[in-house]
């Protein structure tokens, strides 16, 4: 009867370890991927944000306010590098999933070709600036929604509109 006992006791501590490191193990593993999250978000920020501060920047380039000592060319290009965008591009293809990094990669290179648009002189009004303009947005769009889609965020249907 002694032994049935001790038996039953040591069954019983197994059962409440193995439950407690099967608990331990499960809420390391949520906080784990709450934390990887909450910095993919960080930088997903980031990088929006720098397109969005060298889009602005831009524009304002295209509507000549940059400094007449500065040439159109130079001042397009200090837009961009000004922007941070190259630093925060890095930090998001080190840590973001492929096809996050192949639409941010894609929207970053539109924003290249939107840039020399305006380095040679066109801007606001020329069809072929509107034209790149909205291929812009429209990889602005697909980047949004990988990155929505790897944060676990339902995509956005409509366009939000530069």
């Amino acid at each position: 009867m002694t032994w049935i006992a001790l038996l039953s006791t040591v069954v019983g501590a197994m059962v409440g370890l193995g439950s407690a490191l099967l608990s331990d193990g499960l809420r390391w593993k949520r906080e784990r991927n709450d934390r990887r999250l909450s910095v993919q978000r960080e930088i997903y920020v980031a990088y929006l944000s720098a397109l969005h501060r060298a889009s602005q920047s831009l524009r304002a380039v295209s509507l000549g306010d940059h400094s007449e000592d500065v040439p159109r060319n130079l001042a397009a290009r200090a837009a961009m590098r000004d922007a941070g965008l190259v630093e925060t591009r890095e930090h998001l293809v080190l840590t973001a999933p492929e096809r996050v990094v192949r639409a941010a990669d894609a929207a970053f290179q539109s924003l290249r070709v939107l840039r020399d648009r305006i380095a040679h002189g066109q801007g606001m009004g020329s069809p072929e600036y509107e034209a790149d303009l909205s291929s812009y947005n429209l990889h602005l769009q697909v980047l949004r929604n990988a990155v929505r889609d790897d944060l676990q965020v339902s995509s956005l249907r409509s366009e939000i509109a530069l």
